[in-house]
């Protein structure tokens, strides 16, 4: 009944595969948050005119 060509996957080209695809995302995810956190930053704030 069960079929004796079952192939495994390699745990390496597994592993290897994971690299791929989690180092573009973490960039992807960093670049992402620097950019988001210059909305929230107080820094940006335009001054005031004062009154007189």
């Amino acid at each position: 009944m069960a079929d004796s060509s079952i192939k495994k996957s390699s745990p390496l080209l597994i592993a290897a595969a994971w690299i791929i695809v989690i180092i573009p995302t973490a960039w992807g995810l960093e670049y992402t948050v620097k950019n988001a956190l210059k909305i929230f930053s107080t820094s940006t704030l335009t001054p005031t005119p004062s009154a007189k």
